[in-house]
């Protein structure tokens, strides 16, 4: 599988009004000459559990400061991704981060500043607004149930300790 071919399977995972938007992102990045590969979208609570113990309780460093239910990932709005150059990640890739997170404010799809791969839906302020009674999101995400979600080991970027 290429890393584009991966990329699209990953936005499969998202909710479809997201996934909309982040797969015309990620074609606007190829358009600007920029390769990325996606390797993270839906994540369920479960799983998001996993990756808030390392560092923690379990061994490896932190890698986020969000439990099950506090990501966006964990509602099919949130995607990790890395430059993808001579068939490899770039993880300390600055300049290209930088640029395709220019792109993403085009397609309301906000970077954070402690976790540079990341981009989230910018129709939200926080995970609280997809978890409320009022503004619950009852929208079905693809694959969701048939695709298990691996967890990467971490070699790239995550969190920065501050």
């Amino acid at each position: 599988m290429t890393h584009q071919e991966r990329s699209y399977k990953i936005i499969e995972t998202l909710v479809p009004d997201f996934a909309k938007r982040v797969k015309d992102w990620y074609e606007a990045c190829i358009d600007n000459g920029i390769q990325l590969l996606i390797y993270c979208g839906y994540r369920s609570f479960e799983d998001q559990e996993k990756l808030y113990r390392q560092g923690r309780s379990d061994a490896g460093r932190v890698v986020t400061n969000a439990r099950g239910g506090q990501s966006f990932h964990n509602y099919g709005r949130a995607i990790d991704y890395v430059p993808f150059n001579n068939g490899k990640a770039e993880w300390d890739d600055t300049k290209t981060y930088k640029k395709a997170q220019e792109i993403a404010k085009r397609h309301n799809l906000r970077a954070i500043s402690w976790e540079t791969p990341h981009l989230e839906d910018g129709n939200y302020k926080s995970w609280r607004d997809l978890n409320s009674p009022e503004k619950k999101q009852n929208v079905e995400i693809p694959h969701a149930k048939d695709t298990p979600i691996k967890t990467r080991k971490v070699g790239g970027r995550g969190i920065n300790p501050r």
